[in-house]
């Protein structure tokens, strides 16, 4: 719960940082954007002008399908080239323009917006004559209402994505952590599964001997069951050190030359059994890369799986490709088909004879660090 709650933070984190690293594009798009919006209205205005000055020196206002208009502010006299119901502040614009070309804005019951273009043709004492041509500007200002729009869809959309993407990527981040805690988690358990057995056995041996005075024959029972079950333990707790040392990348092969099969000779000469025999027949030389002590273990331990359920168990070794083979066989029950794809995972037992049913396990692991 604390790893999510972290990650929902790290996104969120992520998510912030990329909108304030993506909101100065965004402004500057949004920004060009809209000045080239409000630049095609100002050349619509100039083009009006354009055609008005044509009119104006023909003579002839039939091209003049926009409101315009004739201003002279010296004598407060205005001329309109078509009928208009429109009043915008002819003589105070002409009045302002200094005799230069320039772009006013007026609104209409304060609400229809509108721009002008004013040309001056002559300067005078209170302004001069000039010419003004009119536009709607609804045109201009849908367009940047919906360029607005975008602006908060992409805006919105960014985040969003950034969020998406903080919140993969934190929990990438959070993965090894993730593994870690789950690791940590799964030690304790898979602890207290070993411990659990072991130590009810202990318990109720040590209660039973203490219960009464017993025989000496009795006691010695009692405490060899006892030291049975703290081996037990024992081994299961150097088991699951070695699984938590392959998890965690900490056992990490010493590869050299290696005689697999004087190796798989070695190990059946040092396994002693009263019901059976081990045997490793005389091979040709079989040489792989690999860490003598982690193999060893790992096919003593196979050997010792097969000679507690078997009375002949033989090891033969030999190549095949670019891998060498120690195989194992035996003339015990084998495993039951059940069972035969997860012999290798944790607590999979072929039968009650099981140990702690990890050994398999950290067969695998030690065979997989080696490359086989």
């Amino acid at each position: 719960m604390k790893l999510r709650r972290l990650r929902l933070r790290l996104a969120i984190l992520y998510g912030l940082i990329a909108a304030l690293l993506a909101i100065g594009p965004l402004i500057l798009w949004y920004g060009s954007r809209a000045d080239a919006i409000r630049d095609d209205f100002d050349n619509e205005l100039v083009a009006q002008m354009e055609t008005l000055q044509r009119a104006s020196i023909i003579d002839d206002s039939s091209e003049v399908g926009f409101p315009a208009w004739f201003v002279n502010a010296d004598d407060d006299y205005v001329d309109a080239f078509i009928d208009t119901d429109l009043e915008p502040p002819l003589l105070t614009w002409v009045r302002e323009t200094d005799g230069d070309p320039s772009f006013r804005s007026f609104a209409l019951d304060g609400s229809d917006q509108y721009g002008a273009y004013i040309m001056p043709l002559r300067e005078g004492d209170d302004g001069g004559e000039a010419l003004v041509t009119v536009s709607y500007t609804g045109w201009r200002d849908d367009l940047l209402e919906d360029l607005k729009l975008q602006l908060l869809l992409m805006g919105a959309g960014l985040a969003a994505v950034s969020l998406a993407l903080g919140w993969l990527g934190a929990g990438l981040a959070l993965g090894p952590t993730k593994r870690m805690v789950e690791g940590q988690r799964g030690f304790l358990a898979d602890a207290a599964h070993e411990m659990r057995t072991p130590l009810a056995v202990i318990l109720a041996s040590s209660s039973q001997a203490l219960g009464r005075d017993r025989s000496k024959e009795e006691y010695v029972r009692s405490l060899s069951e006892i030291r049975s079950a703290a081996e037990r333990a024992s081994m299961g707790v150097n088991e699951l050190l070695d699984l938590v040392r392959f998890d965690a990348g900490q056992a990490i092969p010493r590869l050299a030359p290696l005689r697999l099969d004087l190796l798989a000779e070695e190990v059946a000469a040092s396994i002693r059994t009263d019901d059976g025999e081990v045997i490793a027949e005389p091979n040709d030389p079989v040489i792989v890369e690999a860490d003598m002590a982690l193999v060893r273990q790992a096919l003593d331990n196979i050997v010792r799986n097969a000679v507690r359920r078997a009375t002949r168990v033989e090891l033969v070794s030999r190549i095949e490709g670019r891998f060498g083979v120690v195989e194992v066989s035996d003339d015990g029950p084998g495993f039951d088909e059940a069972i035969i794809d997860s012999v290798f995972d944790r607590y999979q037992r072929g039968d009650q004879r099981g140990a702690s049913g990890i050994g398999l396990a950290i067969v695998k692991a030690i065979v997989e660090a080696n490359g086989g």
